[in-house]
């Protein structure tokens, strides 16, 4: 009786407030975004300084931000299927942890062989964020605005990039290169503990939530109370539009995960800026994408009230591969370093729209196995992250020159355009 009243009490103090429940959980959810991209992309801004250090060359270091990605993928499918079937909840909250320790004990590795290993596990726990998110989102958003909420969450990987390399680059000139790595992993734990007191599975058991908020969210709690038809693996990789967003992610990944392990070094490399500039201009690009993809996932939602739904997926998809290719190209042939860094930055900006995009469709084609799906997405995203550090590492030492790394991103975007017309479609063909 003494905790009915309790949770009443919060519920009165939610109302007035004006604060939703759901505002909650989305708003730590971008959160978890954020640290997500602080603990995988701080390491970028010392790259060099690690490789003087150790004696690394660019190959050495592209390996290392490959074996991220050997460990993302491990664990990409599983955890949208565990996402679906247990909840994110908890789920995610472990991911968070996982993530957040091999964070704090990079500096303790010995060798090189140490860092791939604590890279591959950093890895491991960070396959949870996104397919637990995208699950907890299908159960939380109202149809009409989900685009608007994934648009958000997926934001904070650009937050995270933007505000990684002030801090760590703060910490590294005051301190070592170390102290950054200590900072997020702590700050990761003490996430997920007010996580797991905030948020819940089942927006009917959230002690915050008002029955007002609950009846907003009707349509989608009624979806998700019905009995799901059991889909065999075999049923769900003959659904054309699986395939297409699992292909398509891979050229929209191919550039993302490029600019994060790259843009540091390249700015310092090819460009001559020193680590303070590439500490404070090397946030443009992010601030750029963070605007690109709240601003997407609001225009996808208003399309939606014009055209279909996937004609309202589609013509941001088409808008962010085509602006991503044309500023990739220019900024490979400008000769100066100011021009380059506004074309890189306009790149990453456009780059960025496609985000909410493609994690709002598998919520459109399959929303109570949306874990499922974009794990399976998010997989062709990873191949595609072990295989652009490695390859520009490598394309840099043979070939001597960064105009190739950018031309193939660009012709890759190219790709990525065409075929969107023909292999993308917002249908629910699941669920």
């Amino acid at each position: 009786m003494e905790r009915e009243t309790v949770r009443a009490a919060e519920r009165q103090v939610s109302v007035r407030r004006g604060i939703k429940a759901r505002w909650w959980v989305m708003f730590f959810i971008f959160l978890s975004t954020i640290l997500a991209y602080t603990d995988r992309s701080n390491i970028s801004v010392v790259a060099v300084t690690m490789m003087k250090q150790f004696g690394w060359n660019e190959q050495q270091y592209g390996m290392l931000a490959s074996a991220f990605f050997a460990g993302y993928l491990l664990l990409g499918i599983p955890a949208g299927w565990l996402s679906d079937k247990w909840g994110g909840v908890k789920f995610l909250a472990l991911g968070v942890i996982l993530w957040s320790v091999f964070t704090a004990i990079t500096p303790l590795a010995w060798g090189f062989g140490a860092m791939l290993l604590i890279r591959f596990l950093l890895g491991v726990g960070e396959a949870v964020n996104f397919p637990s998110h995208t699950s907890i989102v299908s159960r939380w958003s109202p149809l009409h605005v989900r685009g608007r909420w994934q648009g958000l969450n997926m934001s904070g990987m650009a937050i995270g990039v933007m505000i990684a390399a002030p801090i760590t680059t703060w910490l590294t000139q005051n301190f070592s290169w170390h102290a950054s790595f200590y900072f997020f992993g702590i700050i990761g734990i003490i996430w997920a503990v007010l996580w797991l007191k905030i948020a819940t599975d089942d927006p009917k058991d959230n002690r915050f939530i008002t029955k007002d908020e609950l009846n907003e969210m009707k349509d989608i709690n009624q979806l998700h109370s019905e009995n799901q038809t059991r889909i065999s693996w075999g049923a769900l990789l003959r659904v054309k539009e699986i395939w297409g967003l699992t292909l398509i992610y891979f050229f929209q990944n191919y550039n993302w995960y490029l600019y994060l392990t790259w843009l540091p070094a390249y700015l310092m490399k090819a460009r001559g800026f020193t680590l303070l500039k590439v500490g404070y201009f090397g946030m443009l690009p992010w601030l750029g994408a963070f605007i690109a993809m709240n601003v997407a996932g609001t225009a996808s939602d208003y399309l939606t009230k014009r055209y279909s739904l996937t004609q309202a997926r589609r013509i941001p998809i088409y808008v962010s591969f085509l602006g991503t290719a044309v500023f990739m190209a220019l900024g490979a042939y400008t000769p100066n370093e100011w021009a380059a860094l506004t074309y890189i930055t306009l790149s990453v900006t456009f780059l960025g729209v496609n985000f909410a995009m493609f994690w709002t469709l598998p919520i459109d084609i399959g929303p109570k196995s949306a874990g499922t799906l974009s794990g399976v997405m998010n997989t062709s995203g990873t191949i595609a992250g072990i295989i652009a550090p490695a390859l520009t590492g490598f394309l840099i030492v043979t070939l001597g020159s960064w105009q190739y790394v950018l031309f193939l991103g660009a012709a890759l975007a190219l790709v990525g355009a065409v075929l969107t017309r023909f292999m993308i479609s917002a249908n629910r063909v699941l669920d």
